[in-house]
This record gives C-alpha cells, structure tokens and sequence, in this order.
C-alpha cells in the first residue's frame, strides 16, 4: 500500500473512531448483540442434530437414446432452444453443432 492510501486508511479509522466514541451506548449495544448472536448461533450449532444423507446412486442411462421428453413429437414448430451457450468460444460452438447433427432434433443454439 503506498503512502497516500495508507493515510486515507488511517484517516478513515480515526473518523469511525471518533464516532463511535461520541456514541458510546450504541458501542456497547453493537459489541453485547455481537457477542449474543456469536454464542445464539453456537449454542443452535452444538444443540441441532445434523442429518446427512447420501450419496444417491442413480439408474444408468445410455447416451445414444433420447430422453422420452425429446423423442416425443413436438406440438409446435417452434425448434428446442439451448438456454445458455457462450458464443464467443468455438470449441462450445462446435460441441453445440455436434450435438444438434447427432440428436436429429430441431435445437436451436445462439
């Protein structure tokens, strides 16, 4: 840190110094709440019994079938659209592009 920003730094502290110093009730007020939620939240900690579940094991699906929702003939014209898709990279472009060519869908990707 150079010496102009260590002097703001030092500046600032003195200015909350200062007024909290001016306000001495609301200081001890801050510091007691403080000191109450920190020991609020170990007691909730050491009293709350923690269940944990898992791993889930899931059924194996095979790659080259489609899900049912995507086999399934559309209603509308309108072509299935990927939400997200970072356009500026050409790797993703072309993943996107073998995916689309692989599936047989109407995908959409922007």
């Amino acid at each position: 840190m150079n010496l102009f920003g260590y002097k703001k730094l030092m500046i600032l502290l003195w200015k909350n110094f200062t007024l909290k110093r001016r306000k001495l009730v609301a200081l001890v007020v801050e510091i007691i709440l403080t000191i109450l939620f920190g020991i609020i939240l170990l007691a909730i900690r050491k009293f709350i019994i923690i269940k944990k579940i898992g791993p889930f094991s899931y059924n194996a699906h095979p790659i080259n079938d489609l899900p049912s929702f995507i086999r399934s003939p559309v209603t509308d014209s309108y072509p299935w659209e990927l939400a997200y898709v970072p356009s500026k990279s050409i790797v993703v472009q072309n993943i996107v592009e073998n995916v689309k060519r692989d599936l047989n869908t109407n995908l959409k990707g922007q």
